[in-house]
């Protein structure tokens, strides 16, 4: 099928089927730019995340439940600030290991974005520009931190799990 299809043409490969095509509901995935691989495999890194997570772990504690809509305290900004510092070092790094310019890597951040693809490297770099979805990153990462597991005596899966009645 050409064009914005739904479905993509399996060619099979040999099998019993003798080589029959078959309809896929799921379109195919287009490779990923290398550089975006790279970029996505740095942002992954356990340095990385572990230092964005200690960073939000330590700043989040300063922001109370919030309407995004409304007007936020100035504190809130100057922890965006940090934020951005952190990753644009990041990315700074990431790029002069890479030998690329920030034009380069916009422009291949935006073909990526136009073919429909997302990565999680993408999120944190918009996440850095934008101060409302800073914001939205603040509230889900305080979402997900009432979601931790208790540790300790008779709270945690320690001592086997659930327990029978």
């Amino acid at each position: 099928m050409s064009g914005g299809g739904n479905f993509v043409l399996d060619g099979g490969g040999g099998g019993d089927a003798g080589g029959a095509a078959a309809l896929s509901p799921f379109p195919a995935l287009q490779p990923a730019h290398p550089v975006i691989e790279r970029l996505e495999d740095f942002f992954a890194s356990p340095e990385f995340t572990g230092a964005i997570g200690d960073f939000l772990s330590k700043e989040s504690t300063k922001f109370e439940v919030f309407d995004l809509s409304a007007e936020q305290p100035l504190e809130y900004y100057a922890v965006f600030n940090q934020y951005q510092s952190m990753i644009e070092s990041a990315v700074e790094a990431f790029l002069q290991k890479e030998g690329i310019t920030p034009k380069q890597l916009y422009d291949i951040c935006e073909t990526e974005s136009a073919s429909g693809n997302s990565y999680s490297c993408l999120d944190y770099m918009v996440a850095c520009t934008e101060y409302d979805d800073f914001l939205r990153l603040i509230a889900d990462f305080k979402s997900m931190q009432q979601w931790d597991l208790p540790t300790g005596e008779g709270g945690g899966l320690e001592d086997g799990g659930l327990e029978d009645g």
